[in-house]
């Protein structure tokens, strides 16, 4: 049996999957980021594996605490990486651009964001 979930319920769970997928999103970045003669790429590792919990409880329990936490690693994030433009041309990781990377990180706020003020 099938129940039709609408309105704020179906709203929530439909931010939280857009999060997770977020999420999932901004770990692959990081593996992609890897380079095995490089010691930053564990660092790297640790970074995406830092994402994939908050994926999977954005995905199935989207609850404010989980949002919480996720829009506090992406700050997080952001702090990183502002430091990275900080220091250089824009570039980090292996010539990797990192305005992509704070784009996907200011989206995964603007939807942790929405989520916290529709309830």
């Amino acid at each position: 049996m099938t129940t039709a979930v609408s309105g704020p319920v179906s709203t929530a769970r439909s931010l939280g999957r857009l999060g997770a997928a977020l999420a999932v999103a901004s770990a692959l970045v990081h593996v992609l980021q890897a380079d095995a003669s490089s010691l930053g790429s564990v660092a790297m590792l640790g970074m995406a594996l830092a994402c994939l919990p908050c994926a999977w409880h954005l995905w199935r329990t989207p609850t404010p605490a989980v949002w919480g936490m996720t829009a506090a690693l992406d700050v997080a994030m952001l702090a990183v990486h502002a430091q990275l433009l900080a220091g250089g041309s824009g570039h980090a990781h292996h010539g990797a651009p990192v305005w992509p990377a704070l784009a996907l990180v200011g989206s995964q706020l603007v939807v942790a964001g929405t989520a916290t003020f529709r309830r």
